[in-house]
């Protein structure tokens, strides 16, 4: 766990998306919640040492996102379509015991009475929550998701990516929109910021939006060049891959089962390849 100007703690070390805990002085706002329920009720544990949880802000709607808002105090904030996703398509009770059983064995006792804890404030654009004298602006910039969410404090120059910008990677593009994802990275790069809280992997600065964006573009290079040599969209989600390490092993966490990396990985480049010809069909 870090700090960033005395007010806001990030933590890089859960399986999942970073969390982040930022103090005013009137109250606590909490953007995204743990994956893994031990680690939901330790983080809700130094969550409310902080003060009293007023927002909690979800980047998308993703599991790794939003799991953890089932035990976390505080009002939910995010984009309207992540209440829609986590009612339509959330995980299965069986998906998620499936994968708890690797990834958080002692979570089944916390999970008897679980259900998604959906967004009660939602907004189209952009929304700005005005606390203890720091505004959280909330932008809607599609990309990783139809949903993705910036969330931006601008008296201190912090932006909270989400999965918009991974230090630690790229990661699924399962949901993605491919190019509008690029375009919501240049926005990102024209902004004025000291500090990136990113989806996952370490806090950095701004010149990491460009550096991720350049992953992206290699990989979407990589794809398009081997549709124009013929392959096959099978043919290339088989043997197009890049390096996952998003869902893998993290700090104390044990990562995600093997079967799942590879599917998320060969649907991801399946995606690509769908973008690429849908945009030159245009």
């Amino acid at each position: 766990m870090i700090s960033i100007d005395s007010n806001i703690l990030v933590e890089t070390e859960y399986l999942g998306s970073n969390n982040s805990i930022i103090v005013t002085r009137e109250g606590v706002v909490l953007v995204d919640s743990p994956h893994r329920p031990s680690d939901a009720l330790r983080w809700r544990r130094i969550a409310e040492g902080a003060g009293t949880v007023r927002y909690l802000l979800n980047t998308d709607h993703h599991p790794d996102h939003t799991i953890g808002n089932f035990f976390m105090p505080g009002t939910v904030v995010a984009h309207e379509m992540t209440r829609e996703r986590l009612i339509s398509v959330g995980p299965t009770r069986q998906y998620l015991d499936d994968l708890f059983a690797v990834i958080d064995p002692a979570a089944q006792m916390y999970m008897a009475s679980y259900a998604a804890r959906l967004p009660e404030i939602t907004f189209s654009q952009s929304l700005t929550l005005h606390v203890g004298g720091l505004d959280f602006v909330m932008s809607h910039l599609p990309g990783h998701t139809l949903n993705s969410t910036l969330i931006y404090i601008p008296q201190q120059q912090v932006a909270f990516t989400g999965d918009l910008v991974c230090e630690a990677g790229l990661p699924a593009f399962i949901e993605a929109d491919t190019f509008a994802w690029i375009e919501a990275v240049k926005v990102i790069e024209r902004m004025d910021i000291r500090y990136i809280v990113p989806g996952h992997g370490k806090v950095t600065d701004k010149s990491m939006a460009r550096i991720f964006r350049g992953w992206m573009e290699d990989i979407v290079g990589e794809v398009g060049r081997r549709i124009d040599a013929g392959q096959s969209k099978e043919q290339i989600a088989r043997e197009v891959t890049y390096e996952d390490r998003i869902h893998i092993a993290t700090g104390e966490s044990p990562g995600y089962p093997q079967h799942l990396i590879d599917f998320f990985m060969a649907k991801s480049i399946e995606t690509i390849h769908d973008h690429i010809l849908a945009r030159r069909a245009t």
